[in-house]
């Protein structure tokens, strides 16, 4: 795709985020997901919580320098405040890959009150006793949402899977295993770090740009450092996936840059927690709280 065609078609995207605010947390949501009443999503914030020092406030990685029982409370607030069964929840084993799995309410707990689920970086299902758990400190979530076959996905995107493309791939598991139409897929791209933001080396830019066939997904260039908008990449392989550009929402929210809202990994050095993105089908004849 080249920068023509990817900015002819994000003239058709929708931007910003909706946010959500709860007595002590609050989650950034998509305007076009939260038509649906049979749906629930979100990414979380970093207040709110039990953690202390980097890890303050709202951790909700078990991998950070913080005790599991700080972030299992903290997984408690949330789901207390924002109406979820900790017992659906399965958090993803992330690699930085493009795998994809199948999940259904099988999976429930795993990750945060048993064993981790296999090695992924994503999930589809269409099992309404389920919710979808990513990690995230700069890399992006990733969101879709078919109303036809009521199924969903959600993918943790770095810079690895981003290359990869593991939102292609989750479109595709959406069509393989549920009927998934592409056109009918409504997706988002959450917070992550911002392309004035993301210093990488130039060639890892120059990768992109052959990879995606977009010179605009390089901001700016600064000796042998580039700056990346994997904000952009996502886009463009969700277009790639047949995805409507009416359909394809970017938050524009940069987790290094709004450091009274996200954790940043790069911002921080390391030092830092994690936010979650969550998502969740009802049944038809439940509604959401």
């Amino acid at each position: 795709m080249t920068t023509e065609q990817y900015r002819e078609a994000s003239l058709k995207f929708n931007t910003g985020f909706v946010r959500r605010q709860f007595d002590k947390t609050s989650t950034f949501t998509c305007a076009k997901l939260n038509e649906f009443d049979c749906l629930k999503h979100g990414f979380t914030t970093r207040v709110g919580g039990i953690s202390e020092g980097g890890c303050s406030s709202l951790n909700l990685c078990f991998t950070r320098d913080d005790s599991d029982e700080n972030v299992l409370k903290n997984f408690r607030i949330l789901c207390g405040e924002q109406g979820l069964d900790i017992e659906s929840m399965a958090l993803v084993n992330h690699e930085h890959s493009n795998n994809v799995l199948v999940i259904d309410k099988t999976a429930g707990g795993c990750g945060i009150l048993r064993d981790p689920l296999q090695f992924s970086d994503g999930f589809v299902t269409n099992d309404p006793d389920i919710t979808l758990v990513t990690s995230h400190a700069d890399c992006s979530a990733y969101f879709f949402f078919d109303p036809v076959t009521r199924s969903i996905g959600l993918c943790h995107a770095g810079w690895k899977g981003t290359i990869a493309r593991i939102g292609k791939n989750v479109v595709e598991a959406m069509t393989r295993n549920f009927g998934a139409d592409p056109a009918d897929i409504i997706t988002c791209v959450g917070p992550c770090i911002c392309g004035k933001c993301f210093e990488v080396d130039y060639s890892l830019g120059e990768r992109f740009v052959r990879e995606f066939g977009a010179d605009c997904l390089i901001t700016s260039v600064k000796g042998e450092k580039a700056y990346l908008d994997i904000e952009a990449a996502g886009a463009i392989q969700m277009l790639e996936a047949g995805i409507n550009p009416e359909h394809i929402t970017l938050m524009h929210a940069c987790t290094y840059e709004l450091d009274d809202d996200f954790f940043s990994y790069r911002r921080d050095r390391g030092i830092t927690g994690s936010m979650i993105a969550y998502m969740k089908i009802y049944n038809s004849s439940v509604a959401k709280q």
